[in-house]
């Protein structure tokens, strides 16, 4: 090769490629290929200094370079002429921005493009259509996007990019999409959420019911229905994204919802629960007790709800149930006897053993009910069930008693002498409550309530009608075991002298002078409201309650364990007098000058008495006052009419004396 040095690709002066270009090189012919370099052969110089001939790529590089220097020119010519514009060919959904600042060019914008809030959106949903105006959602532009979207063209950084952009722009323009936004998010959820809720119901249950009169039915399910709020936005959403101001229609379905509780579950609930109550059931316990739940009783108590197995089911109602054999209670119960105390002539001579009690478990035999009633559900036929019970333990055990025996001994008694008459039944109505709780053991804390513990009282037993005071006044034979008073107040007086903590009594209407002065204790009863003499046995052992009775003589004893305890009694201490008056009343229906005494004149006054108790050590055990208020009552007399006044004599005549015969004349 020539002795001077290769000018690099794409470089060399301009001088010298001028030179180049005006003086080529001659051809060469057979010109070696390239190689290694070897020793040129020895040839004549020219007469003038040879000029290597340029190469393709260096002349690409100068054009390429001026091609650039062009480009760059005319770019910061344009990005001159354009600073805080919009560059040239810019245009946004056909709007020409070019050149426009940007408030110009925003204005542009409004000016050019159509509202997106005056048109409406209607959403039909099965049928029924709601419209939704686009100015309630927020629908429109995005104005700052589309504006920094337009002056972003050939603003990038690159120079060669930005100024090929700026170039090309002065003969094709740059089109850019209109931006808008389809709702405002805060503003569609409420759209959204009042359509989907409009459209959205809860399915109601199929329902088993019961009527009496017509049994078992089934009230059918009815299903619901959904629309999910996200498919109504996302619907709405794609209709209205776009920028066509057009009102658009978007159609949805809701979506049914099935109740857990079919129709079919709940007739199944019903064959169930008539298969249950297709009978009676018969809770026997032996003995001749027994008890029927009727048909209609078991069907009553059943109930429907969600069960164990099964959304939906018939079940025996634990709580129905319980109230369906709660007044058959009584007849499976057995009362517990303490263990009581045989009397010869010299006290406590032999102990009877005590025997418990039972009383129905509720709630074990309802649950026992309920089995048999799902044994018929499932297909089975149960007629009886056995009972449950639970032991009812006596409070005084056959052991305490033989303990207590050669200890007990009288503590206290008491004796009331009355008339024996119509008042009372002939004494029958203060005999037998007193032999009722003749022989009565009280256990150590156990409490005597009177009406509780006398039998029943009625006709069948020998009770008659009797005197008491109503109103304030005296009923001959009024009520039924009138005169019983007698058997409380003495029993009161017998205990409250035996020591014992006394509880509920209340005083006479007006005082009865065959009583102790405050210490008498009434008691009655009615259907509705019961006033009872109560005591308790507060020692540590049993007592035991011995009655005496004859016609006009009733006469209680306490027995126990001495324990040393003294009973001390105030005298009365007498207030507020007031004296009776007696009245007389005429009665028509009374024989003349007949009188009949119907009221006793009873005085009034306000009594009290103060017991204490103390025991072995002096220590007071009880200190009780008792208030009573007695009534003055009048006495009263009724008398018949006035016996008619004997009647006047008539006087007898005096004789008329016989007449003489006439004289005669000589």
């Amino acid at each position: 090769m020539g002795g001077k040095p290769a000018v690099p690709a794409g470089g060399g002066e301009s001088t010298d490629a001028a030179a180049e270009v005006q003086a080529p090189a001659a051809p060469v012919a057979n010109a070696p290929a390239p190689g290694p370099s070897a020793p040129e052969p020895a040839a004549a110089e020219p007469p003038a200094a040879r000029r290597r001939l340029p190469r393709w790529p260096q002349v690409v590089a100068i054009v390429s370079a001026v091609v650039l220097a062009a480009i760059v020119g005319v770019s910061a010519a344009v990005a001159a002429a354009n600073s805080g514009r919009v560059m040239p060919g810019v245009r946004i959904g056909e709007i020409a921005l070019g050149g426009l600042a940007r408030d110009e060019a925003d204005a542009r914008l409004r000016d050019a493009l159509p509202s997106l809030t005056v048109g409406s959106a209607t959403v039909v949903v099965d049928g029924v259509p709601t419209r939704v105006p686009y100015d309630e959602i927020g629908r429109g532009y995005e104005w700052d996007e589309m504006l920094d979207a337009a002056f972003a063209i050939a603003r990038s950084g690159n120079l060669l990019a930005d100024g090929l952009t700026r170039i090309a722009a002065l003969a094709i323009p740059t089109d850019l999409p209109v931006l808008v936004h389809g709702y405002e998010a805060d503003a569609i959820d409420g759209v959204v959420a009042s359509i989907a809720a409009r459209f959205t119901s809860p399915p109601i249950g199929a329902r088993a019911l019961y009527d009496p009169a017509t049994g078992f039915s089934v009230r059918p399910a009815i299903p619901g229905s959904r629309l999910d709020a996200n498919a109504i936005r996302t619907a709405l959403g794609a209709a209205i994204s776009g920028p066509d101001p057009a009102d658009v229609v978007v159609t949805l379905t809701t979506s049914p919802v099935e109740s857990r509780v079919t129709t079919a579950i709940a007739q199944a609930a019903v064959n169930a629960a008539r298969a249950m109550s297709h009978q009676a059931l018969t809770i026997e316990g032996g003995e001749g007790m027994q008890a029927t739940v009727s048909a209609d009783d078991i069907a009553g108590s059943l109930v429907f709800g969600p069960g164990r197995d099964s959304a939906y089911e018939a079940r025996a109602g634990i709580t129905e149930l319980r109230a369906k054999l709660a007044p058959s209670a009584e007849l499976f119960a057995a009362t517990p006897r303490n263990a009581s105390f045989v009397f010869d002539a010299t006290g406590v001579a032999d102990v009877t053993p005590a025997v418990d009690g039972r009383s129905l478990n509720l709630t074990r035999t309802a649950l026992a009910v309920m089995d048999a009633l799902n044994e018929r559900a499932g297909g089975a036929s149960v007629s009886v069930v056995e009972p449950v019970y639970d032991a009812v333990p006596a409070p005084l055990t056959t052991e305490a008693a033989e303990a207590a025996a050669p200890d007990m001994a009288r503590l206290s008694t008491w004796t009331t002498n009355y008339v024996s008459g119509p008042g009372n039944s002939f004494s029958a109505n203060i005999s037998i409550p007193a032999q009722d709780v003749n022989g009565l053991v009280l256990a150590p804390g156990e409490w005597f309530d009177f009406w509780e513990r006398i039998g029943p009282v009625t006709l069948e037993r020998g009770y008659g009608y009797g005197g008491a005071i109503i109103g304030g006044r005296s009923t001959p034979t009024g009520v039924l075991a009138g005169g019983i008073c007698s058997t409380s107040t003495t029993l009161f007086n017998a205990a409250m002298r035996g020591g014992l903590e006394m509880g509920e009594r209340r005083n006479h209407s007006y005082y009865i002078a065959r009583y102790p002065m405050g210490l008498d204790a009434t008691v009655f009863a009615t259907d509705t409201y019961k006033v009872s003499m109560t005591f308790r046995n507060d020692t540590p052992d049993p007592i035991v309650i011995r009655a005496f009775t004859s016609p006009g003589v009733v006469r209680f004893d306490i027995w126990g364990v001495a324990s040393g305890r003294t009973v001390t009694l105030s005298s009365p201490i007498v207030t507020n007098r007031v004296a009776a008056r007696e009245t007389t009343i005429y009665n028509p229906n009374l024989a003349p000058g007949a009188s009949v005494r119907v009221e006793g004149a009873y005085n009034g006054f306000d009594s009290s008495v103060t017991r204490t108790v103390r025991d072995a050590d002096g220590t007071v055990i009880h200190v009780d006052t008792w208030f009573s208020h007695y009534n003055a009552v009048n006495g009263v007399t009724q008398v018949g009419p006035a016996l008619p006044p004997p009647p006047t004599p008539v006087p007898t005549p005096e004789p008329i004396p016989a007449e003489s015969p006439p004289s005669s004349s000589p």
